[in-house]
C-alpha cells in the first residue's frame, strides 16, 4: 500500500485520478472492516456497529437499529487498518443504503466533529 498524499483530521487521504462521471464524493474512500460503538443523540445507551468505509468526510455504518436521515451519533472507532487508531467523533446520517448486509442498515454518515468527547461508552 502506498503512503497517503495527506493527512485530514488525523485520517490518511490518498489522491485518487477518477475517469469524469464516476465519483462525485469530495474524499475517497476505504474500504475497511472494523467494529464500532455508537450511542444516538440524547439517548445513554451504547450500541455495536460495523464499519463498511470511511473517508475524511465520513463512514458507511452497519447497525442492526432503524435509525431516520438526520439522526445525529456519537461513534467511537478503533481501526487497526489505519494504525491501530481509536478516534471519537460526532456524525449525522445523511444517507440509508438500499442494501441490508447481514440484517443491518447501511447508513451514509458525515463528520460532524472529530474529538475525544462525549463518552460514548456507557455508566
Amino acid at each position: 500500500c502506498r503512503a497517503p498524499s495527506q493527512w485530514i483530521a488525523g485520517l490518511p487521504v490518498w489522491s485518487v485520478a477518477m475517469p469524469d462521471g464516476i465519483e462525485k464524493r469530495r474524499f475517497a474512500r476505504t474500504e475497511i472492516s472494523a467494529a464500532v460503538q455508537y450511542r444516538v443523540a440524547n439517548d445513554e445507551a451504547v450500541h455495536d456497529g460495523w464499519l463498511g468505509n470511511i473517508s475524511a468526510g465520513g463512514i458507511l455504518l452497519w447497525a442492526e437499529d432503524e435509525l431516520p436521515v438526520g439522526t445525529t451519533l456519537y461513534l467511537r472507532l478503533s481501526i487497526e487498518e489505519l494504525g491501530d487508531t481509536t478516534m471519537e467523533v460526532t456524525a449525522i446520517i445523511v444517507r440509508l443504503d438500499a442494501r441490508r448486509q447481514n440484517g443491518r442498515f447501511g447508513y451514509g454518515c458525515r463528520f460532524d466533529a472529530i474529538y475525544s468527547g462525549p463518552p460514548v461508552t456507557a455508566g
